[in-house]
Order: structure tokens, then sequence, then C-alpha cells
């Protein structure tokens, strides 16, 4: 199925209510609107109410070279129009970058409007989804070939989203007050670390989109022991079987130079302990080198460092980076919660 036919069941995964205003707020060309068309006739016949507003980067380069320097001072006022939805959908062509033929000199005014545009997005809405589409420049992106980073996405959206949800909630209910998880991963390492009192989220079609997974926020502190990671890929290289130590829940070894030099980069706590996941997509079913969806693959778990304050924890950085790995074996409260790909319900 390619990603414009899927477009409906996505739809339908949604949850929108009855009557919800829904920004459609679409990164891409004009040469591309059949995507966004399609998105809100769909939204139509399941009760929402669309606007259709598009970002052109082509658009934009043009606008902020002939526009003088008063007219890019976007007063607040402006960006009012993005607060009367009650939903956004970010359709995501390409990464929300400038143009690289963008302006220099024009560069201060156009982060200061995409800081205002990006609150004004967030700001009192009932969901925030960020759908990607499987286009060749977000495939190069991720230095992924472009049919598997297409077939992935369209596999993934094409799931049962029924059955999904259900799993979700059964899931978050069955792991809610659990207190401490253990991850065993090959050559013996084990890291351990609390999840008490923090509050297990679920992924199923309402924020990232392909989805499928239930995650939470450590406390950050509490992480001891050791990783292997099999897979890394980190600045468009790949890096095989990463071994990584945690003390007090921070990062304090790593074999991989790399990431320890890259992790210093971002300010905030980066090397802190920020998520714990596991994948529960079953139409993902390999891993392909691109975190967000690989982390998604049923079988898989990930953790992250970095930031976790959108999600329960209390950690602010810059950073939020996951690792995907498959566990030889996951304890949560000294009972096995997954064995393998397998995952078990816990008493």
């Amino acid at each position: 199925m390619d990603f414009i036919n899927a477009i409906p069941n996505l739809v339908k995964g949604f949850e929108m209510k009855k009557g919800s205003i829904i920004l459609l707020n679409f990164w891409g060309e004009n040469r591309d609107l059949d995507i966004l068309d399609k998105f809100a006739v769909e939204i139509v016949k399941e009760g929402g109410i669309p606007i259709r507003y598009q970002h052109s980067r082509e658009l934009n380069k043009k606008y902020f070279e002939e526009a003088s320097e008063e007219s890019l001072d976007f007063p607040d006022k402006f960006f009012e129009i993005f607060k009367v939805s009650d939903v956004v959908i970010d359709i995501l062509m390409y990464t929300p970058a400038p143009h690289k033929d963008f302006p220099r000199d024009k560069i201060t005014y156009y982060k200061k409007y995409m800081r205002k545009l990006f609150n004004s997005l967030i700001e009192e809405k009932d969901l925030f989804i960020q759908v990607r589409v499987p286009t060749k420049e977000n495939a190069m992106e991720e230095d992924i070939d472009y049919s598997v980073y297409e077939d992935a996405i369209c596999a993934g959206i094409s799931i049962d989203f029924n059955k999904l949800k259900k799993e979700c909630v059964e899931l978050v209910d069955n792991l809610s007050e659990k207190k401490e998880v253990t991850i065993f991963t090959e050559d013996e390492n084990e890291l351990k670390f609390s999840v008490e009192n923090r509050k297990w989220y679920k992924d199923d079609g309402t924020g990232d989109i392909p989805c499928g997974e239930v995650y939470i926020a450590p406390v950050e502190e509490s992480a001891n022991g050791t990783i292997l990671i099999p897979k890394i890929t980190l600045m468009g290289r790949r890096f095989s079987n990463v071994f990584m130590e945690f003390e007090k829940g921070r990062l304090i070894k790593c074999s991989l130079r790399e990431l320890e030099e890259f992790i210093k980069k971002f300010h905030g706590n980066s090397d802190i302990i920020g998520e714990f996941g596991v994948g529960l997509n079953e139409n993902i079913k390999e891993l392909i080198g691109c975190n967000v969806i690989d982390e998604k693959c049923r079988g898989t778990a990930h953790i992250a460092i970095g930031m976790n304050e959108m999600f329960g924890g209390k950690n602010s950085s810059d950073l939020h980076m996951d690792f995907v790995f498959k566990p030889i074996k996951i304890e949560i409260d000294g009972n096995v919660f997954m064995e393998g790909s397998k995952i078990l319900y816990l008493d």
C-alpha cells in the first residue's frame, strides 16, 4: 500500500472528537498538496473541521529575501490564528529547516518566527500529532534506502489501530504502580533503574507517526549498570555493539568516543537516562536504522538519554536520543516482563 492510500486508516487512529478544529500544519511544496488535501477530506469524513496551512520552504526563502526587516518582526497577534485549533497534525514532507539558500542576514528573524510558531502550536491543544511522510528527502536525511524507508512507514500506518490501542491501554494498566526495571542484554550486561511513582504513556496513533509503543520516564538518578546496544546511527555513520555504563542515572562510560563527544555538545543534562519504552507495532518487523521507526518495532525495547520533562520526568536538555535493542530479558519488580521478543503480562 502506498502512503496516500493509507491515509484513511491513519486518520481513523487519531481519536478526534467530532466537531474538533484540526490544524493541518503542512511542511511541503505545492507539488505535494494532494497529500494535504487527502488528509483534509478524510478528517471531514471523521467529523473534524480541518484548517489547511502550508509552510513552503521555497516560499519562506523568497519571503524573507524580499521583505523588509520591519515586516519580519511578526507581532504576537499573528500567531493567534494557530491557537484556534483543538488538534495540530504536523505533516512533514521534510524537516522544518530553512532552505539551503536562505538569506543568512535574515536567519535571526526566521528563528524568532519559528519559536513563536512552535509555542502557539503546542499551547493548550488536545492532541499534537506528527506525521512523517515517506519522501526521498526524509529517507536521505536518515541515510536509509528510500524503498526500505517507504515500506516501513506504509506498513506501520496500515496497522489495525483498534487492536493496537486496546493492547496499549491494557499494557499501561498492567504496568502502573510498578517500581523497578532490570534490562538484560548480550554479554551479561544488566541495567537497573526505578520507575516508582512515574506515569506510563502510550503512543497508539495520537502522537508520533508511525506509532506503537508504551513508555515512561525513569527516576533520573536511579539508573545503575551496563547495557549493550547492537546498532547506533550517529551523524550519518553506523556503529555496532556499543557498550554503555550508567551510575546514579548518568552515562559515565561509553565504548563509542564519538557518542561521548556528541552528547557533550548539548545544553542541560544530556547524559542522564530519560526514557524506557517498549515497541508494539506488529507491522514494523525489522530494524532499519531510523530510531523513530525502529523504537515502534514489536519485540524491541529502547532507552533514551536527555530530555524527559514533556512526559513525566524532570530532566531538561536540548537532547533526547533513543537507543533501540532486542533484549535477552526484561524484569519488572523481579518478574519476567519480556523474554526475547515475547511480552508477558505481570501479576
